[in-house]
């Protein structure tokens, strides 16, 4: 990207790293925290899809499909990535309404490991679990639950718990004292094996004691402290000591607030403790908000060998001002690619206006930024001049929902024409279609209005070659047209400001089904209870914040905010940034989320439509935030989503007209944004920002963004361990489709990337933009690239699909191994692969890549290049007429062997 929207460096707050442990009564021995995958986040073939028409799941939905119909074929795959080799238990949470048991079968890192039973639960609205202890490989490895012929199928798959072992419990049936108790619930309840036994402190005796003898000297490391898992949500504050002796203590964990949750941890928490050698642990107790004294069910003892995360208390509603380092959470699975399988699946289907019935002028193809082709999709569209002229579309399944991208030109003033199209279906005029170029047409250079405004929207600025020329509409029919309908945009004399605008151009058409809206989930409060009426235009802003103060001051008996269906207005505010809090946001702090209808029925709409997440463990899904933005405006602009996402799950989002779509920042960790669409964006689609760690971005379809579609930006903190998988990024206007900008141990794994436009590639990776270091491993892998790579409008030189650029690298790139293989690329505008800056002292391959037509050479290394890279087993093939592979700087060396040049 050239220039990038700027965050103050901000407060880190403290965060709830929410961990579930497994339950095991009447056991010596547990597994430690839980890493938990959603099934609908999984890789889904063979008819297993992810349903929503039951209740009681986690997540954003479920995965249905294992009906006979599907038999033999239907699974659901979970990616799994682990530190350590040893014994895991995989728990899978499933409902089975059929009345009796049900089988599939498990299958780890491909091989058929066995058929599973799942008994049947009271209904489809009730969620079992089955636990199975495995052996994992250190790193990556799969669990597929496949519906095999042998298999009876038929259930409903909702998550997979993953939890190593932490060994022997030490404190299981050992001697136990408590300085003061309840009576009846004494200190040997804490060490029986069971959670629906207690050990209670009598009433306000703090501090309450609870000791247990280990028989002899053990080397200790973790604890694990239980409550009933019926048991509401409190928390205790206590300290872990330890002794050799029974007489001198020494700390092993100071004290603090633990939350002990029946949702979030299962009433359960771990703390990581001191390694050392005793035979006494003590816990002390001095504050529990569920009680007037300490409370365990069971109090255990490990020895891992090494001290696992222990959480952290939760954050109160005002955050902490000091800068606090996030705690780590279990890695995010590790997507293993398919070949042949890129970018995302989503529900509609595609039309090219240039491949489909029509009457205008196909214009294109063209590369030149600036013209109206470049920045169309495969860089044609059809250009609608004339009263009835059209383009015509025939379904090839039931629809309901259409989404239109089109053009139409700027007036002299540079605030965009109001124009219109007709709409017929089956030959009959259905309605005109409002279209506006408001939201288009930029110009000048960057900072040519001063400040942090972005661009022009000032025809005559200079330069005035524009971009951004391209925006969207969508809409929802009166019911579902069947296969075969016909669907005709036209342009009739009858249009709004028909005169004023020259053309209508028509780049595609995408149709999908609807489905039902969704409703109200249980512990949420609609804004509507707080005076929101939907479509009425009259500001809204007072009764969301009303709803978001009603679910942060409940205790934890609401969990978030429900957007019924409707347009909802957000025009009252102030303009200033999220960051700082100088701006009208939706602000949201930890734990307080908000869920809509659907992206087809529940829309945010205005200049101030967007949310600021203060603390993340959040879940924003199924609705859409279409902002008023018509400039990049770095300070003022709002985004999409923006802050700290730790935890949160960020789906089935449709964000357009805003600064950035999202934006995770402030050392964000373990995030998962799937299935969502930003379009029509002025800066980035997406960016994972200042020490984003551990977040899985997959299955997102990202169009026109002003800048990079996808970025990794590692500013002053590195981001670590994140995946962008199978996802879509077409035509950013300007930058990348997919950049990484430092960091440490990413990936970018069977993504489709098509039509850069200007100034950058279809993946670029480096040390651009001052990242602290490049380090661990980068993973480039089974990607496809389309019609990428551009001119850059700065440097007056040609810009290759994949871009290796160490600009000011210094020795920013260090201890690095980058691995870019298997991915395709083709049509590219120049190169395929381009190197640049100095890179020495690192690990680079480039191995098994497939370049297709490329538009100048295969491979160009440029003559500013120094350091050294592998190339093995690629191929260039189907032209390249400046040559398959073009070395020009005698400061690189290239080895290898197995390529076509």
């Amino acid at each position: 990207m050239l220039r990038r929207f700027t965050s103050d460096k901000l407060i880190v707050y403290l965060l709830t790293l929410s961990l579930i442990v497994l339950q095991t009564p009447f056991s010596p021995s547990a597994f430690a925290a839980s890493a938990v995958y959603e099934a609908e986040s999984a890789m889904l073939s063979g008819g297993a899809a992810q349903a929503g028409d039951h209740t009681g799941y986690t997540g954003s939905g479920f995965v249905g499909g294992y009906t006979d119909g599907n038999k033999g074929s239907a699974s659901t795959t979970f990616y799994v990535s682990v530190s350590h080799q040893g014994e895991y238990a995989a728990e899978l949470r499933y409902a089975n309404g059929t009345g009796s048991a049900k089988t599939l079968s498990l299958y780890l890192n491909g091989a058929n490991l066995k058929q599973i039973s799942l008994p049947a639960t009271s209904d489809w609205n009730t969620w079992g679990t089955q636990l199975e202890k495995i052996q994992l490989n250190a790193g990556s490895n799969t669990l597929a639950y496949k519906f095999d012929a042998s298999d009876t199928g038929n259930v409903n798959l909702d998550h997979l718990s993953l939890s190593a072992s932490l060994g022997t419990n030490l404190a299981f049936g050992k001697s136990a004292a408590a300085n003061y108790n309840y009576p009846g619930f004494s200190a040997a309840n804490a060490v029986d094996g069971s959670s629906s036994t207690y050990y209670e402190g009598a009433a306000v005796s703090y501090p309450n004691t609870l000791t247990v003898d280990l028989g002899s000297v053990q080397n200790v490391d973790t604890a694990v402290l239980k409550l009933p898992p019926s048991w509401g949500a409190r928390s205790q504050t206590f300290s872990i000591l330890g002794s050799t002796n029974n007489s001198t203590y020494s700390t092993l964990a100071a004290s603090k607030a633990y939350t002990f949750d029946p949702v979030s941890n299962n009433n359960t928490v771990q703390v990581s403790l001191t390694a050392a050698a005793v035979r006494y642990v003590r816990v002390s107790f001095t504050a529990n908000t569920g009680a007037t004294g300490g409370q365990a069910a069971e109090f255990e003892i490990y020895n891992t060998g090494s001290a696992a995360p222990s959480p952290s208390p939760s954050p109160s509603p005002t955050p902490t001002p000091t800068p606090t380092p996030t705690p780590t959470p279990t890695p995010t699975p590790t997507p293993t690619p398919s070949p042949g399988t890129y970018g995302a699946t989503m529900p509609y289907d595609t039309f090219e206006a240039e491949d489909v019935s029509h009457t205008g002028t196909v214009i294109g193809p063209f590369t030149t930024a600036g013209d109206l082709a470049s920045e169309a999709s495969g860089r044609k569209a059809v250009k609608l001049t004339s009263a009835g002229q059209y383009v015509q579309f025939t379904l090839s399944k039931a629809a309901q929902g259409l989404t239109i991208r089109y053009a139409l030109p700027d007036n002299a003033d540079g605030t965009g024409i109001d124009s219109a199209i007709s709409l017929y279906i089956g030959g009959t005029l259905y309605k005109d279609v409002n279209l506006t170029s408001r939201y288009a047409w930029n110009y000048g250079e960057w900072n040519t209005e001063g400040g942090q405004i972005r661009w022009s929207n000032n025809p005559n600025a200079v330069s005035n070659t524009p971009h951004h020329m391209y925006d969207e509409v969508s809409v929802l029919l009166d019911r579902s047209y069947p296969a075969g309908t016909v669907i005709k945009l036209q342009r009739n004399s009858s249009n709004l400001n028909f005169g004023s605008a020259a053309y209508v151009a028509i780049d595609l058409l995408e149709a999908e089904a609807v489905p039902a809206p969704l409703t109200m989930p249980s512990n949420f409060v609609s804004i509507t209870q707080y005076g929101a009426s939907a479509n009425d235009g009259v500001d809204d802003t007072a009764a969301f914040n009303s709803a978001i103060n009603a679910v942060k001051n409940s205790g934890g008996t609401l969990k978030g905010v429900w957007i019924p269906a409707g347009t909802f207005t957000l025009n009252n505010g102030t303009k200033g940034a999220g960051y700082d809090g100088t701006g009208t946001r939706l602000y949201l702090d930890s734990g307080i989320s908000v869920k809509g209808a659907g992206i087809w029925y529940s829309k945010l709409s205005g200049d101030y439509a967007g949310f600021y997440l203060r603390g993340g463990n959040v879940t924003l899904s199924d609705f859409k935030i279409s902002a008023s933005d018509i400039i990049r405006d770095d300070y003022n602009g709002v985004s999409g989503i923006e802050g700290n996402g730790t935890n949160a799950t960020l789906t089935h989002l449709w964000i357009e007209h805003t600064k950035v779509g999202i934006w995770l920042t402030n050392q964000t960790s373990g995030a998962s944004v799937s299935n969502n669409r930003i379009r029509d964006v002025w800066a980035d689609g997406l960016n994972l920002h200042y020490g984003t760690s551990n977040t899985t971005v997959t299955n997102n379809s990202i169009r026109n963004s002003g800048d990079d579609g996808m970025a990794m930006w590692s500013d002053t903190y590195l981001d670590t361990n994140n995946t962008f998988s199978y996802n879509t990024v077409q035509l950013p206007t300007l930058a990348n489709n997919i950049a990484v900008y430092g960091g440490k141990d990413n990936r970018i794994i069977g993504n489709l990337v098509t039509d850069t436009v200007l100034s950058g590639s279809g993946i670029s990776f480096g040390t651009n933009f001052n990242p602290p270091s490049l380090t661990g491993t980068l993973t480039i892998q089974n990607n496809k690239l389309q019609r990428t790579g551009s001119m850059h409008r700065d440097y007056g030189y040609p810009i290759g699909a994949v871009w290796a650029y160490w600009v000011n690298n210094n020795g920013k790139a260090q201890n690095l191994s980058v691995n870019v293989s298997g991915n395709t690329i083709q049509d590219s505008t120049y190169s395929g692969i381009f190197v640049e800056e100095p890179a020495p002292g690192i690990s680079v391959q480039y191995a098994s890549n497939t370049i297709l037509n490329a538009g100048t050479y295969g491979v160009y290394i440029r003559e500013s290049a120094s350091g050294a890279s592998t190339f093995m087993n690629n191929t260039v093939s189907g032209g390249a007429p400046s040559g398959q592979f073009k070395n020009d700087s005698p400061n690189f060396t290239a080895s290898g062997t197995g390529n076509s040049w």
